[in-house]
Protein backbone atom coordinates (compact mmCIF):
# COMPACT_ATOMS: atom_id res chain seq x y z
CA UNK A 1 0.00 0.00 0.00
CA UNK A 2 1.02 3.74 -0.78
CA UNK A 3 1.98 5.71 1.98
CA UNK A 4 0.82 9.15 1.59
CA UNK A 5 3.33 11.96 1.64
CA UNK A 6 5.99 12.21 4.60
CA UNK A 7 4.10 9.17 6.60
CA UNK A 8 6.47 6.35 6.99
CA UNK A 9 6.27 3.00 9.18
CA UNK A 10 8.90 1.20 11.89
CA UNK A 11 8.90 -2.01 11.98
CA UNK A 12 10.04 -3.00 16.06
CA UNK A 13 10.63 -6.90 17.01
CA UNK A 14 9.45 -8.15 19.90
CA UNK A 15 9.76 -10.96 21.63
CA UNK A 16 6.30 -11.96 21.12
CA UNK A 17 6.64 -11.06 16.95
CA UNK A 18 6.92 -7.84 15.34
CA UNK A 19 4.91 -4.78 16.37
CA UNK A 20 4.74 -2.04 13.26
CA UNK A 21 4.35 1.61 13.98
CA UNK A 22 2.88 4.61 11.52
CA UNK A 23 4.87 8.15 11.95
CA UNK A 24 4.32 11.28 10.25
CA UNK A 25 7.98 12.98 10.01
CA UNK A 26 8.00 15.85 7.24
CA UNK A 27 11.59 16.93 6.41
CA UNK A 28 12.77 13.35 6.88
CA UNK A 29 16.35 12.40 7.18
CA UNK A 30 17.18 16.28 6.74
CA UNK A 31 18.43 18.53 9.62
CA UNK A 32 15.03 20.30 9.44
CA UNK A 33 13.37 16.73 9.95
CA UNK A 34 10.43 17.67 12.29
CA UNK A 35 10.05 14.87 15.46
CA UNK A 36 8.39 11.64 14.35
CA UNK A 37 4.31 12.31 15.19
CA UNK A 38 2.74 8.72 15.82
CA UNK A 39 -0.49 7.97 13.83
CA UNK A 40 -3.07 5.71 13.78
CA UNK A 41 -2.68 2.35 11.38
CA UNK A 42 -4.18 3.49 7.99
CA UNK A 43 -6.89 1.87 7.84
CA UNK A 44 -8.09 3.30 11.52
CA UNK A 45 -11.17 5.40 11.08
CA UNK A 46 -8.94 8.41 12.88
CA UNK A 47 -6.21 7.92 10.49
CA UNK A 48 -7.03 10.45 8.15
CA UNK A 49 -8.27 12.97 10.58
CA UNK A 50 -4.69 13.26 12.23
CA UNK A 51 -2.97 13.20 9.16
CA UNK A 52 -5.04 16.46 7.91
CA UNK A 53 -4.21 17.82 11.12
CA UNK A 54 -0.41 17.22 10.41
CA UNK A 55 -0.26 18.67 7.43
CA UNK A 56 -2.44 21.99 8.51
CA UNK A 57 0.64 22.17 11.45
CA UNK A 58 3.68 24.25 11.72
CA UNK A 59 6.76 24.05 13.75
CA UNK A 60 8.79 26.48 15.37
CA UNK A 61 11.74 26.23 18.23
CA UNK A 62 9.43 25.93 20.61
CA UNK A 63 6.68 23.38 19.03
CA UNK A 64 4.26 22.57 16.96
CA UNK A 65 1.41 25.24 15.79
CA UNK A 66 -2.25 24.80 13.88
CA UNK A 67 -3.28 27.59 12.93
CA UNK A 68 -1.13 30.38 15.46
CA UNK A 69 -2.21 28.22 18.05
CA UNK A 70 0.69 26.61 20.36
CA UNK A 71 0.09 23.18 20.77
CA UNK A 72 1.04 21.10 24.24
CA UNK A 73 3.95 18.63 23.66
CA UNK A 74 4.00 15.64 21.52
CA UNK A 75 3.83 13.69 24.54
CA UNK A 76 1.00 15.56 26.86
CA UNK A 77 -2.20 13.73 26.34
CA UNK A 78 -3.93 16.58 25.41
CA UNK A 79 -1.77 17.28 22.20
CA UNK A 80 -4.59 15.86 19.50
CA UNK A 81 -7.62 17.19 21.55
CA UNK A 82 -6.11 20.85 21.55
CA UNK A 83 -4.62 20.43 18.04
CA UNK A 84 -8.53 19.04 17.03
CA UNK A 85 -9.86 22.18 18.78
CA UNK A 86 -7.03 24.80 16.90
CA UNK A 87 -8.11 23.31 13.56
CA UNK A 88 -11.91 24.00 14.52
CA UNK A 89 -11.29 27.34 15.62
CA UNK A 90 -8.94 28.29 12.23
CA UNK A 91 -11.75 27.24 9.95
CA UNK A 92 -14.24 28.89 11.72
CA UNK A 93 -11.91 31.84 11.06
CA UNK A 94 -12.22 31.78 7.31
CA UNK A 95 -15.84 32.72 8.06
CA UNK A 96 -16.31 36.76 7.94
CA UNK A 97 -16.75 38.20 11.25
CA UNK A 98 -15.31 36.11 13.66
CA UNK A 99 -14.75 37.22 17.31
CA UNK A 100 -11.87 35.53 18.27
CA UNK A 101 -8.60 36.44 20.44
CA UNK A 102 -6.68 37.11 16.93
CA UNK A 103 -9.08 39.56 16.00
CA UNK A 104 -9.60 41.20 18.83
CA UNK A 105 -6.04 41.84 19.04
CA UNK A 106 -5.60 43.01 15.45
CA UNK A 107 -8.70 45.07 15.86
CA UNK A 108 -7.16 47.08 19.83
CA UNK A 109 -3.52 47.30 17.91
CA UNK A 110 -5.09 48.45 14.62
CA UNK A 111 -3.47 52.27 13.58
CA UNK A 112 -7.02 53.19 13.63
CA UNK A 113 -7.94 52.10 17.05
CA UNK A 114 -7.80 55.96 18.30
CA UNK A 115 -7.05 54.51 22.07
CA UNK A 116 -3.74 52.20 20.40
CA UNK A 117 -2.37 55.57 18.53
CA UNK A 118 -2.68 57.52 21.85
CA UNK A 119 -0.58 55.41 24.08
CA UNK A 120 2.69 56.13 24.55
CA UNK A 121 5.36 54.29 22.27
CA UNK A 122 6.94 52.26 24.94
CA UNK A 123 3.85 51.20 26.36
CA UNK A 124 2.66 50.02 22.35
CA UNK A 125 5.73 48.13 22.31
CA UNK A 126 4.94 46.09 25.93
CA UNK A 127 1.39 45.76 24.93
CA UNK A 128 2.73 44.10 21.26
CA UNK A 129 4.88 41.69 23.28
CA UNK A 130 1.85 40.89 25.13
CA UNK A 131 -0.03 40.55 21.99
CA UNK A 132 1.40 38.14 20.11
CA UNK A 133 1.50 35.89 23.55
CA UNK A 134 -2.05 35.97 23.72
CA UNK A 135 -2.37 35.17 19.78
CA UNK A 136 0.03 32.53 20.41
CA UNK A 137 -1.66 30.80 22.74
CA UNK A 138 -5.30 31.40 22.81
CA UNK A 139 -5.80 32.91 19.59
CA UNK A 140 -8.30 31.14 18.16
CA UNK A 141 -10.11 31.01 21.28
CA UNK A 142 -13.62 32.80 21.92
CA UNK A 143 -12.90 35.98 24.15
CA UNK A 144 -16.62 35.50 25.39
CA UNK A 145 -15.68 31.71 26.72
CA UNK A 146 -12.89 33.11 28.48
CA UNK A 147 -12.88 32.13 32.53
CA UNK A 148 -11.17 33.97 35.04
CA UNK A 149 -9.58 30.40 35.51
CA UNK A 150 -8.44 30.28 32.42
CA UNK A 151 -7.09 33.67 32.23
CA UNK A 152 -5.28 33.02 35.47
CA UNK A 153 -3.12 29.66 33.67
CA UNK A 154 -2.28 31.73 30.89
CA UNK A 155 -0.71 34.57 33.71
CA UNK A 156 0.73 31.50 35.83
CA UNK A 157 2.23 30.03 32.68
CA UNK A 158 4.74 32.92 32.85
CA UNK A 159 5.43 33.30 36.49
CA UNK A 160 9.20 32.32 36.28
CA UNK A 161 9.19 35.96 35.38
CA UNK A 162 6.93 37.93 37.31
CA UNK A 163 7.03 41.23 35.45
CA UNK A 164 6.06 39.63 32.22
CA UNK A 165 3.53 37.95 33.57
CA UNK A 166 1.75 41.20 35.19
CA UNK A 167 2.40 43.21 32.00
CA UNK A 168 0.47 39.91 29.75
CA UNK A 169 -2.37 40.81 32.76
CA UNK A 170 -2.55 44.32 32.46
CA UNK A 171 -2.44 44.19 28.70
CA UNK A 172 -5.42 41.11 28.58
CA UNK A 173 -7.56 42.77 31.46
CA UNK A 174 -7.30 46.22 28.84
CA UNK A 175 -8.11 44.17 26.02
CA UNK A 176 -11.06 42.61 27.53
CA UNK A 177 -12.17 45.56 28.76
CA UNK A 178 -12.21 47.46 24.90
CA UNK A 179 -13.77 44.66 23.76
CA UNK A 180 -17.12 44.50 25.52
CA UNK A 181 -18.92 47.19 23.72
CA UNK A 182 -17.56 45.68 20.70
CA UNK A 183 -19.48 42.89 21.14
CA UNK A 184 -16.01 40.08 21.94
CA UNK A 185 -17.12 39.37 25.51
CA UNK A 186 -19.69 40.69 27.97
CA UNK A 187 -17.40 40.79 30.52
CA UNK A 188 -13.97 40.95 32.02
CA UNK A 189 -12.77 38.02 33.93
CA UNK A 190 -9.61 39.05 34.07
CA UNK A 191 -10.35 41.31 36.44
CA UNK A 192 -10.53 38.99 39.48
CA UNK A 193 -7.45 37.07 38.92
CA UNK A 194 -4.13 37.62 41.00
CA UNK A 195 -0.54 39.25 40.17
CA UNK A 196 2.16 37.34 40.30
CA UNK A 197 4.58 38.43 43.33
CA UNK A 198 7.52 40.13 42.88
CA UNK A 199 6.72 41.75 39.67
CA UNK A 200 8.05 44.87 40.40
CA UNK A 201 11.30 44.93 38.94
CA UNK A 202 12.11 48.91 40.28
CA UNK A 203 13.42 49.89 43.63
CA UNK A 204 13.40 53.44 44.98
CA UNK A 205 16.92 54.94 44.64
CA UNK A 206 19.02 54.97 47.50
CA UNK A 207 21.84 57.38 48.22
CA UNK A 208 24.62 55.60 46.51
CA UNK A 209 23.14 55.46 43.25
CA UNK A 210 22.76 59.53 43.51
CA UNK A 211 26.64 59.55 44.49
CA UNK A 212 27.51 57.23 41.59
CA UNK A 213 25.56 58.97 39.14
CA UNK A 214 27.03 62.80 39.98
CA UNK A 215 30.46 61.44 40.02
CA UNK A 216 30.28 59.56 37.05
CA UNK A 217 27.16 60.52 35.01
CA UNK A 218 27.28 63.31 32.76
CA UNK A 219 25.46 66.42 33.71
CA UNK A 220 22.55 66.20 31.08
CA UNK A 221 22.02 62.67 31.80
CA UNK A 222 22.19 64.22 35.77
CA UNK A 223 20.11 66.60 34.75
CA UNK A 224 17.23 64.46 33.41
CA UNK A 225 17.17 61.88 36.52
CA UNK A 226 16.72 65.36 38.49
CA UNK A 227 13.82 66.08 36.69
CA UNK A 228 11.94 62.56 37.24
CA UNK A 229 13.15 62.53 40.40
CA UNK A 230 11.75 66.28 41.51
CA UNK A 231 8.83 65.78 39.40
CA UNK A 232 8.05 61.77 39.56
CA UNK A 233 6.97 61.99 35.78
CA UNK A 234 7.57 59.28 33.29
CA UNK A 235 10.95 59.01 31.01
CA UNK A 236 9.06 59.91 28.43
CA UNK A 237 7.16 62.74 29.66
CA UNK A 238 10.28 63.82 31.25
CA UNK A 239 12.28 64.03 27.71
CA UNK A 240 9.13 66.06 26.42
CA UNK A 241 9.76 69.17 29.03
CA UNK A 242 9.60 72.51 27.83
CA UNK A 243 12.11 74.81 29.72
CA UNK A 244 11.00 77.02 31.96
CA UNK A 245 11.14 80.97 31.31
CA UNK A 246 12.75 82.89 33.98
CA UNK A 247 10.64 83.75 36.61
CA UNK A 248 8.37 81.05 35.64
CA UNK A 249 7.40 79.02 39.16
CA UNK A 250 5.97 76.10 37.36
CA UNK A 251 6.62 73.35 34.64
CA UNK A 252 3.44 72.13 32.22
CA UNK A 253 3.56 68.41 31.39
CA UNK A 254 1.21 66.44 28.91
CA UNK A 255 1.21 62.66 29.72
CA UNK A 256 1.79 60.50 26.99
CA UNK A 257 0.14 57.58 28.14
CA UNK A 258 -2.35 59.03 29.53
CA UNK A 259 -3.37 62.54 27.36
CA UNK A 260 -3.80 64.49 30.62
CA UNK A 261 -1.68 67.91 31.84
CA UNK A 262 -0.34 68.51 35.21
CA UNK A 263 1.43 72.11 35.95
CA UNK A 264 4.05 71.02 38.67
CA UNK A 265 5.61 73.81 41.05
CA UNK A 266 9.47 73.76 40.52
CA UNK A 267 11.28 73.14 43.65
CA UNK A 268 13.97 75.29 45.41
CA UNK A 269 16.58 72.63 44.85
CA UNK A 270 15.24 71.69 41.39
CA UNK A 271 15.33 75.41 40.17
CA UNK A 272 18.98 75.79 41.22
CA UNK A 273 19.63 72.45 38.41
CA UNK A 274 17.42 74.12 35.71
CA UNK A 275 19.67 77.38 36.32
CA UNK A 276 22.71 75.33 35.80
CA UNK A 277 22.05 74.82 32.17
CA UNK A 278 23.55 75.63 29.82
CA UNK A 279 22.25 78.70 27.67
CA UNK A 280 20.72 77.66 24.16
CA UNK A 281 18.22 78.21 21.47
CA UNK A 282 16.66 75.06 22.41
CA UNK A 283 13.31 75.38 24.44
CA UNK A 284 13.41 71.67 25.43
CA UNK A 285 14.53 71.46 28.88
CA UNK A 286 16.63 68.51 28.55
CA UNK A 287 19.35 68.18 25.96
CA UNK A 288 21.11 64.47 24.23
CA UNK A 289 24.63 64.12 24.19
CA UNK A 290 24.70 65.34 20.42
CA UNK A 291 22.01 66.98 19.90
CA UNK A 292 19.69 69.96 21.24
CA UNK A 293 17.26 67.90 22.22
CA UNK A 294 15.92 63.85 21.91
CA UNK A 295 13.70 63.35 18.95
CA UNK A 296 12.55 60.22 20.32
CA UNK A 297 12.66 58.57 23.80
CA UNK A 298 14.91 55.70 22.00
CA UNK A 299 17.78 57.56 21.77
CA UNK A 300 17.94 58.52 25.80
CA UNK A 301 17.47 54.76 26.26
CA UNK A 302 20.74 53.64 23.70
CA UNK A 303 22.66 56.68 26.01
CA UNK A 304 21.43 55.54 29.37
CA UNK A 305 22.07 51.88 28.35
CA UNK A 306 25.20 52.74 27.64
CA UNK A 307 25.99 54.78 30.87
CA UNK A 308 24.65 51.51 32.54
CA UNK A 309 27.42 48.95 31.07
CA UNK A 310 30.05 51.25 32.41
CA UNK A 311 32.14 49.17 35.42
CA UNK A 312 31.02 52.59 37.87
CA UNK A 313 27.57 51.50 37.42
CA UNK A 314 27.87 47.60 38.11
CA UNK A 315 25.89 48.21 41.39
CA UNK A 316 23.43 49.76 39.47
CA UNK A 317 22.82 46.00 37.19
CA UNK A 318 23.63 43.95 40.04
CA UNK A 319 20.96 45.93 42.48
CA UNK A 320 18.55 45.94 39.46
CA UNK A 321 18.57 50.06 40.24
CA UNK A 322 16.96 51.92 36.57
CA UNK A 323 15.75 55.07 35.85
CA UNK A 324 11.86 53.90 36.61
CA UNK A 325 12.96 54.04 40.37
CA UNK A 326 13.39 57.58 40.20
CA UNK A 327 9.51 57.56 39.87
CA UNK A 328 9.26 55.79 43.10
CA UNK A 329 11.24 58.62 45.03
CA UNK A 330 9.38 61.21 44.38
CA UNK A 331 6.17 59.31 45.69
CA UNK A 332 7.93 58.17 49.01
CA UNK A 333 9.05 61.60 49.01
CA UNK A 334 5.87 63.64 49.05
CA UNK A 335 4.15 61.22 51.20
CA UNK A 336 6.76 61.66 53.53
CA UNK A 337 6.82 65.23 54.51
CA UNK A 338 2.81 64.42 54.73
CA UNK A 339 1.35 65.33 51.36
CA UNK A 340 -2.39 63.32 51.03
CA UNK A 341 -2.66 60.50 48.11
CA UNK A 342 -4.57 63.27 46.25
CA UNK A 343 -2.05 65.37 46.14
CA UNK A 344 0.87 63.39 45.18
CA UNK A 345 -1.65 62.16 42.61
CA UNK A 346 -1.39 65.66 41.32
CA UNK A 347 2.07 65.84 41.03
CA UNK A 348 3.05 62.80 39.66
CA UNK A 349 0.08 62.00 37.60
CA UNK A 350 -1.31 59.15 38.54
CA UNK A 351 -4.12 57.58 40.25
CA UNK A 352 -4.46 56.73 44.38
CA UNK A 353 -4.70 53.73 43.55
CA UNK A 354 -1.09 53.62 42.15
CA UNK A 355 0.14 56.19 44.75
CA UNK A 356 -0.91 53.61 47.30
CA UNK A 357 0.97 50.98 45.48
CA UNK A 358 3.94 52.88 44.83
CA UNK A 359 4.18 54.16 48.42
CA UNK A 360 3.14 51.23 50.22
CA UNK A 361 6.87 51.05 52.25
CA UNK A 362 5.96 54.46 53.96
CA UNK A 363 3.14 53.36 55.26
CA UNK A 364 4.67 50.53 56.79
CA UNK A 365 7.26 52.70 57.61
CA UNK A 366 5.12 55.22 59.44
CA UNK A 367 3.16 52.57 61.46
CA UNK A 368 6.38 51.37 62.59
CA UNK A 369 7.27 54.70 63.63
CA UNK A 370 3.34 55.34 65.41
CA UNK A 371 3.70 51.85 66.78
CA UNK A 372 7.20 52.46 68.55
CA UNK A 373 6.44 55.69 69.71
CA UNK A 374 3.62 54.35 71.67
CA UNK A 375 5.95 51.86 73.19
CA UNK A 376 8.42 54.68 74.18
CA UNK A 377 5.25 56.65 75.65
CA UNK A 378 4.31 53.67 78.03
CA UNK A 379 7.59 51.60 78.82
CA UNK A 380 7.31 52.24 82.24
CA UNK A 381 4.09 50.30 82.08
CA UNK A 382 5.06 46.77 80.20
CA UNK A 383 8.71 46.91 81.32
CA UNK A 384 9.94 43.72 82.72
CA UNK A 385 11.60 44.05 86.26
CA UNK A 386 14.77 42.19 85.30
CA UNK A 387 15.15 45.19 82.88
CA UNK A 388 14.82 48.06 85.48
CA UNK A 389 16.84 45.38 87.80
CA UNK A 390 19.80 45.23 85.68
CA UNK A 391 19.71 48.62 84.60
CA UNK A 392 19.16 50.14 87.72
CA UNK A 393 16.08 51.85 87.24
Amino acid sequence: MSLPKHVHRVTKKRKGGETVYTFYTRFRNTKEAWPSIALPEPLDRDFLTRLALCEAMERDEKGFLIGGKRLPDLRDKQFWPEAEAGMAAYVRRSRDGVKDFKALVEAFQSESNPFWTALSPSTRRGYKASGDIIVEYIGLDLPAQLTTVDAQEIIDEFGATPAKANQLRAFLSRLMAWGIPRGFSSSNPVEHTEKIPGGEPWVPWPNWAFETLFQHGPFHMQMICMSAFFTGQRQGDVLAMLKPKQGENTIAVRAQKTGKSVWIPIHSAYRKWIDRIPASDSVMLHAGARAASYTSADGFRTEWQKLMRREEFARFRKERIVFHGLRKNAVINLLEVGCTENQVGAICNMSPQMVQHYGREVALRSLAKDAMKLMEARWSEIEPAAFRNRNGT
